[in-house]
């Protein structure tokens, strides 16, 4: 699992007092697509950006990065149904620029990460093999404590 101490509570307000203010309009619209797809209790802030992260699962979130936000759709599900939709902003496995590309405006591609995030809601994510490790110990565990 990753560090607790890179989580906090996630709150809109204070995510957008650490964004610079001519991202803050866009920033806005990720929380509101996110917090639409997520109850605001499942979404945390990790190394400054909102995330979502159930049974430690990563699922989905975004990050205002230097050249411009990068919206995370972590669920294999939304790869597998939105795959082809998204294949044109990836940037990495699950990495998708929100930005437009020639014709587009930035509103097509916010419809399209609320989509995706929408989809993600009905779906696990992606776990790294220490923590699924770590996560079947500690179901074992509890298991076995509510067996005794």
């Amino acid at each position: 699992m990753k560090p607790a101490s890179k989580f906090a509570p996630y709150t809109r307000k204070g995510f957008l007092a650490t964004v610079a203010e001519p991202d803050r309009a866009l920033a806005t619209k990720l929380c509101v697509l996110l917090e639409a797809a997520f109850p605001v209790a499942d979404i945390s802030i990790y190394s400054g950006f909102p995330i979502v992260v159930r049974d430690m699962e990563w699922i989905a979130g975004f990050a205002m990065r230097s050249k411009g936000p990068i919206a995370y759709c972590c669920s294999p599900a939304t790869m597998t149904a939105m795959g082809r939709e998204l294949a044109p902003y990836l940037s990495g496995k699950s990495c998708v620029a929100v930005k437009p590309r020639k014709g587009e405006t930035i509103e097509v591609v916010l419809a399209l990460v609320a989509r995706a995030f929408q989809e993600a809601s009905r779906h696990g994510g992606m776990i790294c093999k220490a923590d699924l490790k770590k996560r079947e110990r500690l179901r074992a565990a509890a298991k076995k404590s509510t067996r005794a």
